[in-house]
C-alpha cells in the first residue's frame, strides 16, 4: 500500500510508518504500515467497508500481549481508543463495555457498583475487544462465561451477536471475517 489513497478517507487518525514499539507494552517492535485510530463507529464500519480485501487488517488493543516483529506489520493495523470505543455503562445486572476499556477498568466498575462475577477480570491485562476475540479467562472463569452479548463491526455493518454465537473455545472466539469487536455485555450478580 504506498499511497494514502488506497485507503477511505477517515475522521480518526491515520499515520503511515508508525511506529508499533511505543504502544506495546514490551516497548519493541518495528511500523505499522498504516497505524489507524477510527473516530467513531461509523468511521470503523467506513474503513471496513471500503479497505481491499487484499490489505492485510490487525487489531490490536492495549497491546499488553503482543511482540510486533522488527520487520513491523504490513497493511492497516487497527486501534480502537478513547470515548467513542471506551465507555463503560453500569447496569443493575451487568455492564456494558466499549471494545478499548480495560478489562481491570471494567473490574473496579462492577466492585464499585456492589457487582460481582467480573472480578477474574482484574487478572486480565488487556481490553475488553481483546477480552472477547480471544475468550480470556483467569482464576476458574472465561469470558463465555458472563457474556450476554457483543457488537462486532464487520464489512457489512455492526451485528449484535449472543456468547452462543461465538462458538467459545479455549482461548479462541468465531469473529465474521475482518469482524472487529466495538462493545459488550457482561452479565453480574449483585
Amino acid at each position: 500500500m504506498a499511497e494514502h489513497a488506497a485507503l477511505p478517507p477517515l475522521r480518526g487518525r491515520v499515520q503511515a510508518a508508525a511506529p508499533l514499539a511505543p504502544v506495546t507494552w514490551f516497548r519493541v517492535g518495528g511500523p505499522a504500515e498504516w497505524l489507524v485510530r477510527p473516530a467513531d463507529i461509523d468511521d470503523l464500519l467506513l474503513l471496513l467497508r471500503d479497505l481491499p480485501e487484499s490489505v492485510p487488517l490487525t487489531v490490536i488493543g492495549a497491546a499488553s500481549n503482543l511482540i510486533v516483529r522488527d520487520g513491523g506489520v504490513r497493511g492497516v493495523v487497527l486501534r480502537l481508543a478513547g470515548r467513542a470505543f471506551g465507555a463503560i455503562e453500569v447496569e443493575t445486572d451487568g455492564i456494558a463495555a466499549g471494545a478499548a476499556a480495560l478489562d481491570a477498568t471494567v473490574a473496579e466498575h462492577a466492585a464499585a457498583a456492589s457487582l460481582g462475577g467480573l472480578e477474574f477480570l482484574c487478572g486480565i491485562p488487556g481490553t475488553v475487544g481483546g477480552a472477547v476475540a480471544m475468550n480470556a479467562g483467569a482464576y476458574g472463569t472465561e469470558v463465555k462465561d458472563i457474556l450476554d452479548w457483543a457488537e462486532v463491526a464487520t464489512p457489512q455493518g455492526l451485528l449484535r451477536l449472543s456468547a452462543a454465537d461465538f462458538a467459545f473455545a479455549y482461548r479462541k472466539a468465531a469473529l465474521p471475517a475482518r469482524g472487529v469487536v466495538v462493545r459488550a455485555r457482561f452479565r453480574a450478580t449483585p
